[in-house]
């Protein structure tokens, strides 16, 4: 199985100069209201303070997604 190269990316977040922790659709992102630095990517990566932040920001959303299951 071959390895992913590169080292660790950043935060995708507008001046935020974190390690990325989880990465994540740039669409929900983008729609959770989180400024990003640059959205040409699929993926954006999230450190773990604006992690938190994305779930606090779609607690709604997904509490509404789980119950529509």
């Amino acid at each position: 199985m071959a390895e992913r190269t590169g080292g660790p990316r950043g935060c995708s977040v507008a001046g935020c100069g974190g390690a990325a922790e989880r990465s994540l659709s740039m669409k929900k992102v983008k729609d959770s209201g989180l400024e990003l630095g640059d959205d040409s990517a699929r993926k954006a990566g999230l450190c773990k303070e604006h992690y938190k932040e994305y779930k606090k920001l779609t607690k709604t959303d997904r509490v509404l997604e789980s119950i529509g299951r």
